[in-house]
């Protein structure tokens, strides 16, 4: 449906190289295969954490997901050898921090409706 609503903001915004693209898509093998992989793997991600909310709970997955995006975050800034800003830093630090505030909580709170069972 979301495809649909915004296919004409689509041609409105991008309607000129829509020609472009075409041809583009009919000449490249790469930008072919580069299209049919980016929307598997975003398919194959969307099932995964469609599993993972079914299992955890949508606070854990949500919480989760916070985790992998600052891990994902630093990791790259490693590998680029790219510096964090200042508002990186503080915005991984206090996701971090959330994540180790939620995870603790989350045990004290488990163990403690063992001990009540």
């Amino acid at each position: 449906m979301g495809f649909f609503l915004l296919l004409p903001v689509m041609f409105l915004t991008e309607g000129g190289m829509f020609t472009t693209f075409l041809d583009k898509l009919a000449t490249s093998s790469d930008l072919r295969f580069n299209l049919v992989m980016s929307g598997l793997c975003f398919y194959i991600y969307n099932e995964l954490a469609t599993m993972t909310l079914k299992v955890t709970g949508p606070v854990t997955a949500s919480v989760a997901n916070t985790a992998k995006r600052v891990i994902v975050m630093v990791y790259m800034a490693a590998v680029t050898g790219k510096a964090l800003t200042e508002e990186q830093k503080i915005g991984a630090g206090v996701a971090i921090c959330g994540v180790l505030l939620y995870s603790v909580i989350d045990d004290l709170l488990k163990s403690k409706k063992t001990k009540l069972s």
